[in-house]
């Protein structure tokens, strides 16, 4: 049985010019727009390139989120479901990541670019 959660999304990636980038656009089960990412796949170097001492290092994939129409209320159940997507599209038998780490637009500069042209009164 499929797990509930991956049914809420979907996701078309596409490669970017980056080695380990890709690019995407995440819809809902309507297929309405939710988001638009980028992934950035965070694959550790081979043991036998560093030295004996090293920790040891884990896969991870961070994941951009460039714009969306989230509330901030959604962010918790939209990254337990596309965590498990991204995961299971990523993996490969020499890539199988622990994490997805999620990084999302300043609030401030969402905020500027809504107000780009407007000139206001310092908040005194």
């Amino acid at each position: 049985m499929a797990d509930e959660q991956q049914e809420l999304y979907h996701v078309t990636l596409m490669r970017t010019l980056w080695e380990n980038m890709y690019s995407g656009t995440v819809f809902d089960a309507l297929d309405h727009y939710v988001a638009r990412i980028r992934l950035v796949l965070g694959v550790p170097l081979d043991r036998s390139e560093l030295p004996e001492n090293a920790p040891e290092a884990q896969p991870f994939i961070t994941v951009l989120v460039e714009d969306t129409i989230l509330t901030p209320k959604d962010v918790i159940d939209f990254e337990t479901a596309l965590s498990k997507i991204i995961a299971r599209r990523a993996s490969s038998e020499t890539f199988r990541p622990t994490r997805c780490m999620f990084f999302y637009p300043s609030p401030a500069d969402c905020f500027n670019a809504e107000n780009a042209g407007e000139t206001s009164a310092p908040l005194n």
